[in-house]
């Protein structure tokens, strides 16, 4: 299980970070190019962090500050971890915000935390969220792990059935988790309603 866990994280930090690699970049690279600023520029320039890293004990954080990112997605279907008793998370017919409203994140952030275990370095979660998401997330949740009221209730595959999860601003994150009461994939709101 610790070798096919391995493996996940690899092929979903692979993926998120050419996802977050072609945002980043310009769209025609073609046009770069250096040249001097005048003083009076250079003292019109007025520049702040983009991002912010921080490593605090066992917990390793990068802060993409003053970002946001918005959709309107529809996906046939949404699958994340599978074990011989099932899915964690088995969602269909989902639509991340709607054509009349997006999906908006603000702030987003990848999170890590690590433990010794033997003298070995191992990590214990991984995640990635926003500082405030708005919108809403509806389907057929077949099955849903996570919480949406900030921890409040824990939710362990559970059948919600064909809902919507709205969040009006609070926090949001995915986890990927080796032990506890998240253990696995787990989607959590620290705030957001089901009708």
């Amino acid at each position: 299980m610790q070798k096919a866990t391995s493996q996940k994280i690899s092929i979903f930090l692979s993926i998120f970070f050419l996802l977050a690699w072609v945002y980043i970049l310009p769209p025609s690279l073609s046009a770069a190019g250096m040249h001097e600023l005048s003083d009076n520029e250079m003292a019109a320039v007025y520049a702040y962090g983009f991002t912010t890293f921080s490593f605090i004990g066992d917990t390793a954080r990068v802060d993409f500050n003053n970002t946001s990112a918005r959709t309107w997605t529809e996906v046939s279907s949404i699958k994340m971890g599978y074990y011989s008793s099932g899915w964690d998370n088995d969602w269909t017919n989902v639509s991340l915000g709607s054509s009349g409203s997006d999906l908006v994140a603000r702030g987003l952030f990848i999170e890590a935390k690590f433990s010794t275990s033997g003298g070995n370095l191992q990590l214990d979660y991984f995640r990635i969220g926003t500082a405030n998401l708005t919108g809403t997330v509806s389907g057929s949740f077949n099955s849903f792990s996570g919480t949406l009221d900030g921890g409040a209730t824990t939710y362990s595959r559970a059948n919600l059935g064909t809902t919507s999860i709205t969040s009006s601003g609070g926090g949001f994150y995915m986890s990927l988790e080796r032990s506890g009461s998240k253990m696995g994939y787990t989607f959590n709101w620290s705030s957001a309603t089901i009708p």
